[in-house]
């Protein structure tokens, strides 16, 4: 099981732990939100010591058939109302940080996101303060030499994207408005694979917009299964040589073998892996 780290910024008075703890007080139906055209709810939370070990679940309307070596695959049987199941577990620590699985055809960090920000601000208008700025921001965390070079860098002068574009928009996964825009062009939007460069003037001083650059690189980050590649050329100071940097392989991951419990990767099992994850990650004070 693959698993990723993200440092969880919050806006408001609402810890997400707690926002997490009033979503598992409410009865299964009334978790339920829509995003991005997928149904999602927080499926089942434990609270154990420092962590919130929590299970997201979407539900599909459509999905695979029954197949078999000696018969025609054929429809399961299911209510108008049951579609099929896909879980994703999150683990989110005291220190702000989310232990996220990956599962493919489960909810992933951008959905999760938008669900939990959704909901914060709900309880805070429930609350009375209506009008507050509320929500979460997740960044994902990069590995520790990767983060101490582009910590040193003060120069950006070429990013290079490449990433596919059904995934991207189905997903609803990225934060930038002016390309989200872009990706909604009907000639961009029925395209497999999207790629771009960005570059600086030249000149030794000249680099793109330090901090726009690292917010779109978090963004990009939190969407690496859609991202076939992500490289930033960047320099320290502008007598230093311009060194490239592959951010896929930067961003901070574990990949944890799990038994399966039935055909289906078992809660108790993914939690485990979870915590495993995040205690190794922070005796090697890896997560920042």
């Amino acid at each position: 099981m693959k698993i990723h780290a993200f440092k969880v910024d919050q806006l408001g008075a609402l810890d997400m732990r707690q926002v997490l703890e009033r979503i598992a007080a409410l009865p299964l139906d009334k978790r339920l939100r829509t995003i991005s055209g997928v149904d999602l709810r927080l499926e089942d939370l434990l609270v154990a010591g420092d962590y919130a070990l929590a299970d997201f679940a979407t539900i599909r309307h459509e999905g695979p058939g029954r197949a078999s070596v000696s018969n025609p695959i054929e429809d399961f049987e299911l209510e108008d109302t049951e579609g099929f199941g896909h879980e994703t577990a999150l683990l989110y620590s005291k220190t702000s940080r989310a232990i996220l699985q990956y599962n493919h055809s489960g909810p992933r960090v951008a959905r999760i996101q938008t669900y939990l920000s959704g909901f914060c601000r709900d309880f805070i208008e429930g609350d009375g303060a209506d009008g507050e700025v509320s929500g979460y921001g997740f960044s994902a965390v990069l590995s520790t030499d990767a983060a101490a070079r582009l910590m040193h860098m003060s120069l950006v002068k070429k990013l290079e994207v490449s990433m596919y574009v059904p995934g991207v928009v189905a997903n609803g996964a990225l934060k930038d408005a002016s390309l989200n825009s872009f990706l909604s062009n009907p000639l961009v939007g029925s395209a497999e694979k999207f790629s771009f460069s960005i570059s600086a003037q030249r000149g030794k001083t000249s680099t793109l917009n330090l901090s726009q650059a690292k917010s779109f690189i978090s963004d990009l980050l939190g969407i690496k299964e859609d991202v076939f590649s992500l490289c930033i050329t960047a320099r320290e100071d502008e007598d230093a040589p311009s060194e490239p940097i592959d951010l896929l392989r930067a961003r901070l991951e574990a990949d944890i073998p799990v038994q399966k419990t039935g055909r289906r990767f078992g809660r108790k099992e993914r939690f485990a892996a979870l915590r495993q994850a995040f205690e190794a990650w922070q005796a090697n004070q890896q997560l920042g």
